[in-house]
């Protein structure tokens, strides 16, 4: 048995052990799953990732502790075979199938079927794109695709946005195409902070979508605060503060969930331990016992969080910035946030790599880029987005949400990356706290 069939069979043995990290659980769709539903169409673009930042690959995601409680080693992923590529139809079928996540892209403000990046990108390239929004949650599209992946069959898709602990499993398993730079000139236009992520050493199989933090949702008038009194608030305060009980949204990811613990309690989600990761999954277990958390969400904590049913919640940056309700403001917790980051990848055996790889270099052009960014409030992964910016909007310069300062990414951390195994035990095991 090769390597790669050795992961596959090991992570799909998973899979039956630990079934709930594989199904879709009713009220956590694990970020964007019922966006549309919750606020309508007006808030399209009011998304979400995972929590973890893009980190350098070189042991800053988690080496190893000398903790007897210590999971398995992350300094080094294991390595994997590449995806296989498929008979490229690119230069025959100038189409690209993209999956990506609900009300992810710029929507035209007087028809709501048409998005202006994929028409402007069709006249610039004569490529269709034929979007689908059919990735409710990684898990979830996981399932999709896995036994078509592990069968070495064609997924039917060429593009696909997911979060980056998702992208580093799906590299591990052999599921990714190593992309082909020749086709991605802009690629050379990354942030240096963007360069080299943990989940994909070296971009070999990715390039960034949005990046962006988890951070605190506030209902002033529930939680009965001015704005100033909000910005003081503490993880702490939304898990023990009795003044919340009951009126708390707590995310049922794991890494989003654990990792906000984990800053609470003074533990770093870059570098824990087996017992540190069970302290914090016990400091929610306690807020869940004593009602202090009324729901764990996925991304359809939005109606109850302007509706105030939620008083506080965890939330994603530009969700809460889209929403432009002055009763609802965004708070970095004192304790800190947490880091997320989507990226486009094309799956193996994809049957029009090239025009995917070409739409990849399209959405890394500064003017396009920052055009995006500015409608869903997320942070640019590429060099010139700001002066591209000031054409477009130059209100947003200012916004930390968009292009956060030195001081705002200081307050921002990563989760650490894990193998195949340890991230679904972990999985499991807060699994067993959200139900």
């Amino acid at each position: 048995m090769n390597d790669i069939s050795r992961a596959r069979d090991e992570f799909l043995e998973a899979a039956d052990r630990y079934p709930e990290a594989f199904r879709r659980q009713r009220g956590s769709a694990s970020r964007r799953g019922f966006l549309a539903a919750g606020v309508g169409l007006g808030a399209a673009g009011v998304l979400g990732a995972c929590a973890t930042k893009t980190a350098k690959s070189s042991g800053s995601s988690g080496g190893s502790s000398s903790s007897a409680g210590t999971a398995g080693s992350t300094s080094a992923a294991p390595s994997a075979a590449e995806g296989k590529a498929g008979t490229d139809k690119s230069d025959a079928e100038k189409v690209v199938n993209f999956s990506n996540w609900v009300s992810y892209i710029d929507v035209d403000p007087n028809d709501k079927n048409k998005r202006p990046t994929l028409d402007n990108f069709k006249a610039a390239t004569g490529i269709e794109v034929k979007y689908t929004e059919d990735v409710n949650s990684n898990d979830d599209f996981f399932a999709k695709i896995h036994q078509q992946l592990a069968g070495g069959q064609d997924t039917g898709r060429d593009l696909m946005v997911l979060s980056d602990w998702m992208i580093g499993k799906l590299r591990q398993l052999g599921y990714l195409q190593p992309l082909n730079l020749t086709n991605i000139p802009n690629f050379t236009g990354l942030l240096a902070e963007s360069q080299n992520p943990a989940y994909d050493p070296n971009r070999k199989h990715t390039v960034p979508w949005a990046r962006g933090f988890a951070l605190l949702g506030v209902n002033l008038k529930s939680a009965g605060l001015t704005r100033d009194q909000a910005q003081q608030l503490s993880i702490k305060d939304m898990l023990t503060n009795t003044k919340y009980k009951g009126k708390v949204g707590y995310f049922a990811e794991m890494e989003d969930g654990v990792g906000f613990a984990m800053l609470a309690n003074g533990i770093d989600p870059a570098k824990f331990t087996d017992d540190e990761f069970a302290k914090a999954v016990d400091y929610v277990q306690k807020a869940r016992d004593s009602n202090q958390i009324r729901q764990f969400t996925g991304n359809d904590y939005l109606n109850d969080l302007t509706n105030g049913n939620f008083a506080l919640c965890m939330a994603y940056s530009g969700d809460v910035a889209q929403l432009d309700d002055e009763n609802i403001v965004w708070v970095v917790p004192q304790e800190g946030m947490m880091w997320f980051a989507d990226n486009m990848c094309v799956p193996a055996l994809a049957a029009h790599k090239t025009n995917a790889e070409k739409f990849m270099n399209y959405m890394l052009d500064p003017k396009v880029a920052a055009t995006l960014d500015d409608y869903i409030s997320y942070i640019p992964s590429m060099t010139g987005a700001d002066i591209a910016m000031k054409d477009i909007d130059d209100k947003a310069l200012s916004n930390t949400l968009i292009f956060p300062d030195a001081p705002t990414k200081a307050k921002a951390h990563e989760f650490k990356d894990l193998d195949l195994k340890t991230l679904d035990k972990y999985i499991a095991q807060f699994k067993e706290v959200t139900g």
